[in-house]
C-alpha cells in the first residue's frame, strides 16, 4: 500500500508558511508605518529631486519615539566595532557584523526589546583583506559586504564562504575607506541594496556644508546566475561642519523599491549627526548609463523620519565626548526590528565604537 502523508513535514510546513505570513505582515504593517511618518506615499508622478543642502537641521513630518537604548559591556571584545545589521525573525536575534574582523555576533534582547545580551559568533572564512560594514540574513547563510574590495560575499550558517557576487565595475573607484558601507534584503528576498557611502571619485565631491554629494545606490537581484544590476543617485545632506564628514552609513528595505537610509557624519568637537531618509527608487534618477554624476544629475526625492537629535535622552550616562546630545554615538547599522508588545513597528540601530574607550557600542530600538 503506498505511503500516506507524512503529518509532521506536512505540520512543519504549515507552521513554516505561518511564521512567513506574520512576518510579511509584520513588514507590511512597519512599511505602512514608516509611509504614515514620512506624510504617506508620493505621487508616482512626483518629479525626483536633488536634497538641498540643510543650513539647520530639517523636520521629520511626524515624531518617532525611542523605545530604548541599550549600552553593550565595554569590556566584551563582542561588543567593539560593530557595523551593519539584519533581524533574524526565525531566531529572534540581531546580527552584527564586526567590521575590524571577519566574524558576525548575535545581540539577544529580551522580550522587551529593552536588554540586550551577546550571543554566539560566527567565524567567516573569506580569503583576502576585508573591512565588513554590513550584514543580511539569506536562507542557510549571511551575505556581507566589504569597503575593502569593495566586495558582496555569501557565506554558509558556519561563516564558510559560498560566493562573490558581481558588482558595477565603476564601484572599483570609491574612495578610501568610503565605499560599501551599507546593506539591506528586501522583505521579499528578491533584492539586495548596497551604496557608497560618498561619491565616487568619478562622480564629484564629498558633502561639504554648501552641499551634499551624489552617492549611487545599487539594487542587485539575488539570484543563483547574477540577475538584474540596477543603480540609482541619491545626494545625501551637506555636512553640518566644514571640518567633518558625512555619508550613507547603512540602508533598510521596506519592499522591492522604497528604503530607508541613515545618514550619519562626525566633526571634531561637535560630535555626531544622525538622520534616517525614506526614499523610493524612480528610473528617472537612474544613474546606471551615467559614467559621470553632475550637480545637475537627477536625483531621488527623499523625506526625513527622525533626526535622531530630537529624540529625548533622559537616564542615559554622559557622552564620552563632545556630542549634541547623550543619546549620540557613531550609529552605523540599520534594520526592521520586529513588533513591540504594544503592536508597532519598529527600527534597530547599532553603534560602532571604533574600539574606542570614549565611545559607546549602543542598541537603539525606535518605535513607529
Amino acid at each position: 500500500m503506498p505511503a500516506g502523508p507524512d503529518r509532521s513535514a506536512l505540520a512543519t510546513r504549515a507552521d513554516a508558511g505561518a511564521r512567513l505570513g506574520r512576518r510579511r505582515l509584520l513588514l507590511a504593517g512597519a512599511a505602512a508605518a514608516i509611509a504614515a511618518c514620512s506624510g504617506g506615499q508620493r505621487s508616482p508622478d512626483a518629479k525626483p529631486r536633488a536634497a538641498p543642502p540643510h543650513a539647520t537641521p530639517p523636520r521629520a513630518a511626524r515624531p518617532v519615539e525611542l523605545w530604548s537604548a541599550f549600552d553593550l559591556p565595554a569590556d566584551d571584545p563582542r561588543s567593539r566595532e560593530l557595523s551593519g545589521i539584519a533581524w533574524d525573525a526565525e531566531a529572534r536575534v540581531l546580527w552584527a557584523v564586526h567590521d575590524a574582523r571577519p566574524s558576525i555576533v548575535a545581540l539577544v534582547p529580551d522580550r522587551s526589546l529593552r536588554t540586550w545580551t551577546l550571543g554566539e559568533t560566527v567565524e567567516l572564512a573569506i580569503e583576502g583583506p576585508l573591512d565588513l560594514e554590513g550584514v543580511v540574513v539569506v536562507p542557510g547563510g549571511f551575505i556581507v559586504c566589504s569597503e575593502k574590495g569593495p566586495r558582496i560575499v555569501e557565506v554558509d550558517r558556519a561563516g564558510r564562504f559560498r560566493r562573490d557576487l558581481a558588482l558595477p565595475p565603476r564601484l572599483a573607484g570609491a574612495r578610501r575607506n568610503k565605499s560599501l558601507e551599507s546593506l539591506t534584503l528586501s522583505p521579499s528576498g528578491r533584492y539586495l541594496f548596497t551604496a557608497t557611502e560618498t561619491a565616487l571619485t568619478r562622480d564629484g565631491a564629498t558633502a561639504t556644508r554648501s552641499g551634499g554629494a551624489r552617492v549611487r545606490i545599487v539594487r542587485l537581484a539575488l539570484d543563483e546566475r547574477g540577475g538584474e544590476v540596477s543603480e540609482h543617485t541619491y545626494e545625501t545632506d551637506a555636512a553640518p561642519h566644514d571640518d567633518g564628514d558625512w555619508g550613507v552609513s547603512d540602508l533598510a528595505a521596506l519592499d522591492d523599491t522604497r528604503l530607508l537610509v541613515l545618514e550619519r557624519g562626525w566633526a571634531p568637537g561637535y560630535g555626531n549627526t544622525v538622520r534616517i531618509y525614506e526614499t523610493a527608487l524612480d528610473p528617472r534618477a537612474s544613474s546606471a548609463g551615467l559614467e559621470t554624476l553632475t550637480t545637475t544629475s537627477p536625483a531621488l526625492a527623499k523625506t526625513l523620519l527622525v533626526d535622531l537629535a530630537t529624540l529625548p535622552a533622559g537616564g542615559l550616562p554622559a557622552p564620552k565626548q563632545a556630542q549634541p546630545t547623550p543619546l549620540l554615538d557613531n550609529y552605523e547599522g540599520l534594520a526592521l526590528g520586529p513588533e513591540l508588545p504594544d503592536g508597532r513597528a519598529t527600527l534597530l540601530l547599532v553603534s560602532d565604537d571604533n574600539g574606542r574607550a570614549d565611545q559607546f557600542a549602543r542598541v537603539l530600538v525606535l518605535a513607529l
